[in-house]
Formats: structure tokens, C-alpha cells, sequence
């Protein structure tokens, strides 16, 4: 089972490699050394750049090894030796590092990897501007070792520089340097001695740097022989330097920070690196050399030791902006910066709780200070308000009072109150709705207003009223107070009688004013009564008797008889004292009722009346007898108010509306209207125009319609006169 198992997945992987794509070959030709620093970061680029792609890619490094070895002979079999080694495996793109590699694959790419294409690395701007123009399909990023602009910078950081040391060796590399460096310096035309160790042995060197002063500069590519034929990798000669110089030291490559020079402006050999990588990665995705976009060389910012810049006393403000700053130790908040917030949020927020118990302990003396002297000034005020408090705990239906409420209610001070001891205190025909009011305020966290009767232990009953809600985080627990209200009832209820007195007193008023027109109304009936029953007694003493006539005669006593008897009904209804009783009326059928009994009246007045009724009128909830009250007065108030004008113009209109759910009742006269500045006085009680009046009449009228939930108005006419017009709401139909 097993060995089946193994031959399943080993099938799966070899035919999984076998449907993988071939991988990309790539050999990078690096010039010097495996271990020369500037070839171990550029490979480490190189790598980045090239297996960021999804693409896979081999890359196979060789090592020229120069100036080590060269020559005819050496370049013959190296490239004899790469065209064999590679046979198998063939580049896609060769990659050279530096100008020897590039040199070597340019003369020999003809005869090891005919039509590979060439990315060169590290080969500086000048080489390639001095040399004829390279194949189309030889590219890369050219280089800026800025000599020149590392003199400057060193320049910059040390203004009071005495002379500028140039140190260079004397391999072919290390010439070229140096005349770079000469007319780099030529070009500056410094204001400076400078002086050029070219080619010296390494003894000699150390011995002239060591008698330098720290006010002189020098300026070194290293090299890699030095005047005695000693071969050395330059980073090593630049630390050899470094340690017996007594100026500073700067150079121009990257690999060179760290050996104690200072720095100077350089670009990364990572970056060159990762920028040929970028390119190879397009190079093997088939895209033509003429479309790559090249950059035009890669930066050399300012590279800086800071603890050389320490050590030669470097002003950090002269550092410029952009500059890199390497191995700059970290100040202690740069270190320790998140254990330090820690630390002083720890601090602080111990110090703030210190501070908010202080601040409370404080606060709770004050305010156990403040709600002890509130309580007892809410006692007082209890007192002197005749307050009792109380609080009921609704879960386990006990009900704190003090002991003013306990007194009241007859209770003992050592029981414990419940609900139901309470309610058995409430007076009988008071107890089911407070009951209701109580329950629905617990069960809904509603406002607790109520006021009922209670019966004293000595059989007094007196009227209380109960406010109360829901306490504040607590909305099992109703708190409120209990407040004896008996001689504001009493008052009430006194006031409503004599309420019911002036209202009655100011009908039998209106009915005094209507006594001529009642008579008047009373004698028509009478006297057709009288006259029809002399009539009948005749008949009856002559023969033979008309029974029809006679019955005629009969039916017309019957009928002014009823007429008589209405005219009294409706005056004996006004005259009658008693509780407002609502029913739905219809305000045309009243204005019609109530223009029956001043019709008299107003003939007698020479007062003609126009009604303008809305047809099917909304009917509305009010009192008879108290609506039919306000219309009299306000008829009456317009007759009285064309008392002086000429009987042509004497004219009352009245006018019924419905608009947004109310019905309006206007009545409009032509007299002389009323001076505007006693408008917002014509409802005041005792406030009258008319000779002798005693001012309760509109009064009354304005506060009957109110208790309708109406309003009554008044308004001096256009033209002449003026209008009072009151307002009811619909009554709606269930």
C-alpha cells in the first residue's frame, strides 16, 4: 500500500516537472573579487530585483578575479572555459559587473554566447562616454562615482579645511581615478593647496597621513596596488588609512562606510543591483532594447558615518537634508520611546486616579455636606407646604412615608405599609381610579398625578392629590409627594357655584332685556286662543251645529296652545340653573331657535337680520342652553350696538362656516364698531361700554365657548361695525 502510494506522488511530481516551464538562465560576470564587498551587494540586488518577478530564474555567477589576472591568454581560456561550462544550460542574458567584465564580454561574447543580450552593472558615466557606443543590445544604468561632488561635500562639512590630500595606488583602476580626481579638482579651482599621494607604498601613505592636522581633508577612492606592488582589496586600504590619518577621511563608494571614513556622495551598489535586475526582468519578458526606458544614471546621495561625524567634531546642521546618516546611535526616545510612553502613560494615569479619588473624596464630602442641608431644607419645606413624602418599591410592595403621611392616614409607624393598606384609606368612590392611575405609572414609567378623596380615622374626608414618577436609574421604585388640596377644592367648587350663579344670573339678565318681545310672543297665541273659543261658544248656541267648523275652531286652540307652551319651554330652559349636560347640535338648527325668540324684539328694534348658513353642517358637542346663551348675547350686543343708526341700515348677519376640522359661527353688525384701542378689553370681566351695563355678559360668553375648547374673537368690520365670531371643533363620529 505504501509503496503504491509513494509511486502515485512520485508520478505527480515528475509530471509536475515535467509541465513546468524551463527556467531562465542568467550569468552574471563579475570583475574582481568574490569577496570585494561592492560585488556581494550588488549580487545581493541583483537577486531582489530579479525574483520579485513570478518568473523562474538561475543565476550562475563567475569571478574574473582582475587585476589579479588578465591578459590575452587568461581572457582566451576563460571565455573557452564559459562556452563549455554553459553549453548545456545557455544564458538568456548575461549580466557584467564593473568595466573589466564588461571589456571581457564585449570582446568574447562573439565567440562564448553569440546574441546573448548584455545588462552591465557599476560601469561608471565617463567610461561609457569615453569608448565608442556600445550594441543596441548592450544596456544598463550608468554610474556616477561623484569624486568631485565628495570633494565638495567635505568641503561643506569642514569650511575651515587647511588642504585637501588626494591618495590613490597605481593599477590601471587606480590611475583612472586619479586622473579623474585631478580634473575634478582642476574644475573646482579651489582656493586650497591640494596634494596628490599617487603611487606610494602603503608604508609611505600611512606615514604621510599620519602627520596630518584635523584641519586637513583627505580624498580616496583606495586601491588596489600600491607603489611596492602590494594588491589589496580597496575597502581594506581605505581602513588602513582610516586608522592612522589624522584628518578625515572621505571616498566615494558605499562599501567603504564602516572602515572610518567619514563618507561622501555615493551611490548604492544594492540599488545598481536591483535596478539590473528590474532590467533583466524585461529583457527575459522578450521586450526590445530600444523600448526599455533606462534611467539616466543611478543617484549618489550623501552617504555619512555618524560616529566619524562625532568624532571630527562635524557641526550636524551643516549635514545636508537628504543626506543618509549610517550607524547613528539612537537618543534614549528613539530607543526606549514605546517603553517611555508606557511608562509616563502608567504614570499619568496613576496620578490622574490619584487625582480623581482626591477630587472625589472631595467631591462626596461636599455633596453629603450639600444633601444633608437639601433634606433639611426640604423638610422644612415639606412642612411648611404640608408635603408628605413617600416611595414605594414596587418589587416587594413596600412603601416608605414619612411620618407626617402615616399620621394622616391613620397608620402605625412600626408597620410595614403596603400597597393595599394605602388603597383601603382611599374614600370608596375614589379608590378604583386611583388604583388605575398608580398601576398604569409603575407598568409604563409615567407621570403619577392624580387626586382623590381620603376618609380621617374621625370619619372627615378631605381631598389630596398624588405626584409622583419612576426614580432616576431605578424603574421598579415610584418616588413622589402627597399634598392636601381640601381648601383648594373647597375654593374650587365655590367658585364654580357662583360660576353657575353669575351665568344663571346673567340669562335671567338677557330673558329681562326680551321681556316685551316674550309678551309679545305669549299674547299672539292667547289672543287666537281667546277668539277661536268665543268663536266655539257661539256655535254652539246655534242650530244645527257644524262639527267641522267646530273641529277646524279646535284644532287651531290645540295649535296655538303647543305655540304658547314651546315659547315657554324655551324660556323656562334658559331660566333653569344646573350642570352643563353635552349633546351634538347643529349649530343651523339653533341659530334658527334662538332668532325665534328675539324675532319680536328685533321688530320692535326695526332690526332686520340676513342669515348665511352652510349647508350640511358638521354637528358639534356642546350645551344647549349655554350655546344658545352666547348667541342671545352677542344678537342682542349687535341690536344694542344700532341703536343710534337709521333703521334702513340696521342689519345683523349671521354666518356659519366649516373650515379644518371646526365649525364657525360669526355674528355681524353695522353700528358704530368699537374704538380699537379697547379691542383686547371686550372680554374682561365688569368692563363695559353700555350705560349702566355691569360687564359680565361677553365675559360669560368667552368662557363658556372656552370650556367648549373654542375661542371667541372680535373685529371692527371694514366698512362699519364690527363681528364676533367663535369657533368649535367637529364632533367626530365614532
Amino acid at each position: 500500500m505504501r509503496s503504491a502510494i509513494f509511486l502515485i506522488a512520485w508520478c505527480c511530481l515528475v509530471g509536475h516537472a515535467a509541465s513546468a516551464p524551463p527556467a531562465s538562465n542568467v550569468l552574471v560576470v563579475f570583475s574582481n573579487s568574490r569577496l570585494l564587498p561592492a560585488n556581494i551587494d550588488v549580487d545581493r540586488g541583483l537577486r531582489e530585483g530579479i525574483t520579485s518577478s513570478d518568473r523562474r530564474v538561475d543565476l550562475f555567477a563567475e569571478f574574473l578575479d582582475v587585476p589579479a589576472f588578465s591578459g590575452e591568454s587568461y581572457e582566451t581560456q576563460t571565455a573557452a572555459y564559459f562556452k563549455e561550462k554553459y553549453a548545456a544550460r545557455p544564458p538568456r542574458a548575461i549580466v557584467a559587473v564593473g568595466v573589466p567584465a564588461l571589456d571581457f564580454l564585449l570582446r568574447r561574447r562573439s565567440m562564448m554566447f553569440p546574441g546573448v543580450p548584455i545588462v552591465h552593472v557599476g560601469v561608471d558615466r565617463a567610461n561609457l562616454e569615453s569608448r565608442p557606443p556600445l550594441p543596441p543590445d548592450a544596456i544598463g544604468i550608468p554610474v556616477v562615482y561623484d569624486l568631485t561632488g565628495t570633494a565638495e561635500l567635505a568641503l561643506r562639512l569642514h569650511p575651515n579645511a587647511a588642504k585637501l590630500v588626494v591618495v590613490t595606488g597605481t593599477d590601471r583602476f587606480d590611475r583612472d581615478r586619479e586622473a579623474e580626481l585631478r580634473a575634478g579638482m582642476a574644475a573646482l579651482r579651489l582656493d586650497k593647496p591640494v596634494e596628490y599621494l599617487a603611487g606610494l607604498p602603503s608604508a609611505d601613505v600611512a606615514a604621510r597621513l599620519g602627520k596630518l592636522q584635523r584641519d586637513d581633508i583627505v580624498l580616496t577612492p583606495g586601491y588596489f596596488v600600491d607603489g611596492a606592488g602590494r594588491e589589496f582589496v580597496p575597502r581594506d586600504s581605505v581602513a588602513m588609512m582610516a586608522a592612522v590619518s589624522g584628518g578625515p577621511i572621505y571616498v566615494p563608494y558605499a562599501t567603504f562606510l564602516g572602515t572610518g571614513a567619514v563618507g561622501g556622495r555615493m551611490p548604492s551598489f544594492v540599488e545598481m543591483g536591483r535596478e539590473s535586475g528590474a532590467i533583466v526582468n524585461r529583457v527575459l519578458d522578450g521586450v526590445s532594447e530600444t523600448s526599455l526606458q533606462i534611467p539616466a544614471s543611478i543617484p549618489a546621495p550623501a552617504q555619512l558615518d555618524w560616529r566619524q561625524v562625532r568624532r571630527w567634531g562635524i557641526r550636524e546642521d551643516a549635514i545636508p537634508r537628504d543626506a543618509i546618516v549610517h550607524f547613528r546611535e539612537p537618543t534614549f526616545w528613539e530607543t526606549y520611546r514605546t517603553q517611555a510612553i508606557i511608562a509616563a502613560a502608567v504614570i499619568a494615569l496613576q496620578a490622574g486616579l490619584i487625582a480623581a479619588l482626591l477630587i472625589e473624596r472631595r467631591l462626596r464630602r461636599r455633596t453629603a455636606f450639600a444633601l444633608a442641608e437639601s433634606e433639611q431644607r426640604i423638610s422644612l419645606a415639606a412642612h411648611a407646604a404640608r408635603l408628605s413624602m413617600w416611595v414605594w418599591d414596587l418589587a416587594h410592595d413596600r412603601i416608605w412615608a414619612n411620618p407626617r403621611l402615616r399620621e394622616r392616614a391613620g397608620l402605625s409607624r412600626e408597620i410595614p405599609v403596603s400597597f393595599e393598606k394605602i388603597l383601603e384609606t382611599v374614600h370608596p368612590a375614589d379608590r378604583e381610579r386611583f388604583n388605575a392611575a398608580v398601576r398604569e405609572a409603575a407598568a409604563n414609567d409615567t407621570e403619577l398625578n392624580v387626586e382623590y378623596r381620603v376618609v380621617q380615622p374621625g370619619g372627615e374626608v378631605r381631598w389630596f392629590a398624588a405626584r409622583g414618577h419612576a426614580a432616576d436609574g431605578e424603574p421598579h421604585c415610584l418616588t413622589g409627594v402627597k399634598m392636601d388640596i381640601t381648601p383648594r377644592k373647597a375654593a374650587e367648587l365655590q367658585a364654580e357655584a357662583d360660576r353657575a350663579a353669575l351665568t344663571h344670573m346673567s340669562r335671567v339678565s338677557t330673558m329681562g332685556q326680551l321681556s316685551a318681545a316674550i309678551a309679545h310672543q305669549l299674547n299672539q297665541p292667547l289672543a287666537a286662543i281667546l277668539g277661536n273659543a268665543e268663536t266655539a261658544a257661539k256655535m254652539l248656541c246655534r242650530e244645527p251645529i257644524d262639527t267641522e267648523e267646530l273641529k277646524e275652531i279646535l284644532d287651531d286652540i290645540v295649535s296655538e296652545d303647543h305655540r304658547a307652551a314651546d315659547v315657554i319651554r324655551r324660556l323656562g330652559a334658559l331660566y333653569r340653573r344646573g350642570e352643563m349636560e353635552m349633546s351634538e347640535l347643529d349649530l343651523n338648527e339653533l341659530v334658527h331657535e334662538t332668532l325665534d325668540l328675539v324675532r319680536a324684539d328685533f321688530m320692535m328694534r326695526q332690526v332686520s337680520t340676513s342669515i348665511e348658513l352652510a349647508p350640511s353642517l358638521p354637528r358639534v358637542a356642546a350645551g344647549r342652553i349655554q350655546l344658545q346663551q352666547v348667541l342671545l348675547n352677542l344678537m342682542l350686543n349687535a341690536a344694542h350696538a344700532m341703536s343710534e343708526v337709521d333703521a334702513a341700515r340696521c342689519m345683523i348677519t349671521i354666518r356659519t362656516s366649516v373650515d379644518d376640522g371646526k365649525v364657525m359661527l360669526c355674528v355681524r353688525d353695522r353700528g358704530t364698531g368699537i374704538d380699537p384701542a379697547h379691542l383686547d378689553r371686550v372680554f374682561d370681566p365688569f368692563w363695559s361700554t353700555k350705560p349702566g351695563g355691569i360687564g359680565v355678559g361677553l365675559a360669560i360668553c368667552h368662557a363658556i365657548i372656552t370650556a367648549h375648547r373654542g375661542t371667541l374673537t372680535v373685529a371692527n368690520n371694514p366698512d362699519r361695525g364690527a363681528s364676533f365670531c367663535f369657533t368649535l371643533p367637529v364632533q367626530l363620529q365614532g
